[in-house]
């Protein structure tokens, strides 16, 4: 599947492409989605928890859940978002005890919301899919995932004061290499995702939301590289996807998909442009 969009002309320009891939796997548990209006954006990447029937259904329960929660009051406060994700949770829930062979699906979920009037966006996630906003071209940020793998990571970090290492933005080995997640939608009555501050955008930021599947065949600097040869949010994610679909064919792999949303124009922003600090605003 692939898909590309523009948003209507107000506010600050968006455009969005996403894909979903099954890999190697006979069936595809990876969901996305996104809504665009002149006033909000809201885009969501969900991935069914393996080794329990029904993920596919999850991640599409996650996806819509939430796309449906925004649209009916959309806004990106940080109550906003957390109601939309207990959404997400609770309709899972509930088709867990509807149908007893889908008892203990469960589902990740990463979104992100943006104002466009305000310029502003603020993120969620549960589990390990992720989020990665370029800045200029180069990565700014990578949320963290709610895994034993990230745990170790941390704690291997902090034997590194200082040091750049130990980072999941940069692909640093964890102490423990698992993919065991202790945070997921369906997992538990209340879900606690990591929402981030509300963040003011610039023209040329970037955003690539992905499941694990995609991030553990294609590193950072892919990414960075793929982006700074693209003129579109289309052709960024079509680099990807053949960088990703050369690894797999190799290596064997999970369903891997991908959401990119661009602000404005990055490919008339250059590296030479220094990155500057990135201001937050009040939650």
């Amino acid at each position: 599947m692939h898909d590309m969009a523009a948003a209507p002309a107000a506010g600050i320009p968006l455009s969005t492409s996403q894909f979903s891939c099954a890999g190697q796997r006979a069936a595809n548990q990876d969901a996305t989605g996104y809504h665009l209006d002149e006033r909000f954006g809201c885009f969501v990447v969900s991935d069914g928890v393996g080794g329990h029937a029904g993920g596919e259904r999850a991640a599409r329960i996650a996806v819509d859940t939430a796309l449906n929660t925004f649209t009916d009051a959309p806004s990106i406060t940080a109550d906003s978002v957390q109601r939309g994700v207990a959404q997400a949770n609770a309709g899972i829930l509930s088709q867990q005890r509807a149908d007893a062979e889908y008892a203990r699906m469960s589902a990740t979920l990463v979104a992100l919301f943006i104002d466009r009037c305000s310029a502003l966006a603020r993120w969620a996630h549960v589990g390990d899919s992720r989020l990665y906003w370029f800045r200029r071209g180069v990565l700014a940020t990578c949320t963290e995932d709610h895994s034993l793998s990230q745990r170790s990571r941390e704690g291997a970090a902090a034997a590194l004061v200082g040091s750049s290492e130990a980072s999941p933005a940069n692909g640093a080995q964890p102490l423990i290499q698992s993919n065991l997640l202790y945070r997921a939608l369906g997992a538990r009555a209340i879900v606690e995702p990591t929402i981030s501050d509300a963040y003011p955008l610039a023209d040329g930021d970037a955003f690539l939301l992905c499941t694990d599947g995609l991030w553990r065949l294609i590193s950072p600097q892919v990414m960075e590289r793929s982006l700074r040869l693209s003129a579109s949010a289309e052709e960024w994610l079509a680099l990807l996807r053949r960088a990703a679909e050369a690894k797999a064919d190799v290596e064997g792999a999970d369903n891997y998909s991908a959401l990119a949303v661009w602000v404005g124009a990055p490919q008339q922003v250059t590296l030479a442009s220094a990155a500057l600090p990135i201001a937050r605003q009040p939650t």
